[in-house]
């Protein structure tokens, strides 16, 4: 019995989401509820750093030959920019530059709509319908675990405003007044 990739996909796509989302809800959030922002950011960062990986796919037969190059372009160097990007930040981030956190946010703008832009492009261009090999499992596994860790970056950039001005560093210079 056959069933349609896209069908596939979104359901392969769609288990990883939940399960990444539920990992991060039980496991993850507690553990960084209490650590600073800066602290918190690092290991959600992380996870953009090995979309390097991504990059696999401007490597010659590792996809169909249907898959276009404007879209092998697009992915690969995007996903390579990116995890420079994530590389930066974490460097940004443990050395506490005066404008870390600015840059976390420029990052997580970047990497938002690189990812967009991909998934946009995989359904313009069909490629869901062509050999992907390794890429396929990329898609699949780890891009779910990528807009888990998207959004909770921008959910530690917002908790900033919340607890009150930080340094560079992510630690809480000054606490509002309780009300």
């Amino acid at each position: 019995m056959s069933i349609d990739p896209l069908v596939l996909f979104s359901i392969q796509f769609t288990f990883a989401l939940i399960a990444y989302a539920l990992a991060a809800r039980w496991y993850l959030v507690p553990r960084l509820r209490p650590l600073p922002v800066a602290a918190a950011l690092v290991p959600l960062v992380w996870v953009h750093v090995f979309r390097i990986a991504g990059g696999s796919i401007l490597a010659p037969g590792s996809v169909g030959p249907g898959v276009p190059s404007e879209f092998r372009e697009l992915v690969g160097y995007g996903d390579m920019v990116t995890a420079m990007l994530a590389l930066g930040v974490l460097i940004a981030v443990r050395a506490r530059w005066n404008h870390a956190i600015a840059f976390v946010w420029v990052f997580v703008v970047f990497a938002t709509l690189d990812t967009v832009n991909a998934i946009i492009q995989s359904m313009r261009f069909s490629v869901f319908d062509d050999p992907l090999g390794v890429n396929w499992v990329i898609v699949t596994l780890y891009v779910p675990a990528l807009l888990v860790s998207t959004y909770l970056i921008v959910v530690e950039l917002l908790r900033r405003d919340k607890v009150g001005e930080t340094d560079a560093s992510g630690s809480v210079t000054h606490r509002p007044a309780d009300p």
